[in-house]
């Protein structure tokens, strides 16, 4: 199957109407990335700041009619900034788009979808995402070690933190899978923005908390799961022991392993019994 590739670069504040279009008219795969530099998956917390202005990609099959949407898009935008549409040669898509996750299936009860699939099976619970964004998808295995330990062990009711959320994806998949309340915080904001896009995606947003750090209330969680670097990891022991009810759990991802030893030392004595798993 061959593809057009529709390009154009707005204001953040313009991107809410523009995704609106492009998905009435058909638009396959949309891509997010900062107009002023590469896009970055899952970046080290605080490093991508909100982007001013976007550069959008938009997929179409061969057959649609992607010239009569950057029309409608020049019509309805006026911007100094051209809009292009484009055949993507075979090289492109075999190295940017048709390597991009689908569907990827977690532990016995979690799937997640891009934002444009469908899923019937009852018997998983579905979390769809922008793969498009920045921030994790699921495939980074830091979040999948998260996401295999929330399958099987999240209990229904459960309150629960996502600390360093990115994306949102396992505060998400926490509701997804029975949660009663999660809290997702970031450094970014232009994390926060796409854990909101997210969350509306999944119509988890009533359930769902988000903010930056310092405006988290003070409110015990009994799960707090952190998928963020080792060095902050232990800067906030002391501060996660707090946000945690007696009894709780506290699950952290994104430890090499040559830093496990520093960041058993930072939680040990004050958290037990500890485990570990690795990807």
């Amino acid at each position: 199957m061959n593809w057009q590739l529709l390009e154009l670069s707005l204001s953040a504040d313009d991107l809410p109407r523009v995704k609106t279009l492009l998905r009435l008219a058909g638009v396959q795969a949309i891509s997010l990335n900062d107009a002023a530099g590469a896009e970055t998956l899952e970046p080290a917390p605080g490093t991508t700041p909100l982007w001013p202005e976007i550069r959008v990609r938009a997929l179409f099959p061969e057959d649609s009619s992607a010239d009569a949407t950057r029309r409608a898009l020049e019509s309805a935008f006026q911007s100094s900034n051209p809009i292009r549409v484009r055949q993507l040669d075979d090289d492109e898509w075999k190295g940017t788009w048709a390597q991009r996750p689908t569907t990827q299936l977690i532990g016995e009860g979690l799937v997640l979808l891009a934002a444009e699939e469908e899923w019937a099976d009852p018997f998983r619970a579905a979390v769809k995402l922008n793969l498009g964004l920045a921030f994790g998808t699921g495939d980074h295995p830091t979040t999948a070690l998260c996401l295999e330990w929330l399958d099987p062990n999240l209990e229904p009711g459960t309150r629960l933190l996502d600390y360093g959320c990115g994306s949102g994806i396992l505060a998400i998949a926490a509701l997804r899978l029975g949660a009663a309340t999660a809290s997702a915080v970031d450094i970014d904001p232009q994390a926060l923005l796409a854990t909101r896009e997210n969350a509306d995606l999944n119509d988890v947003a009533s359930q769902l908390w988000i903010s930056l750090p310092d405006e988290l209330p003070e409110a015990e969680s009994d799960v707090l799961v952190a998928s963020i670097l080792a060095g902050p990891l232990q800067d906030l022991a002391t501060r996660f022991r707090e946000l945690v009810s007696p009894g709780g759990r506290i699950v952290l991802s994104g430890i090499l392993a040559g830093q496990s030893r520093a960041i058993q030392d930072a939680y040990t004595g004050q958290l037990r019994p500890l485990r570990r798993a690795t990807a």
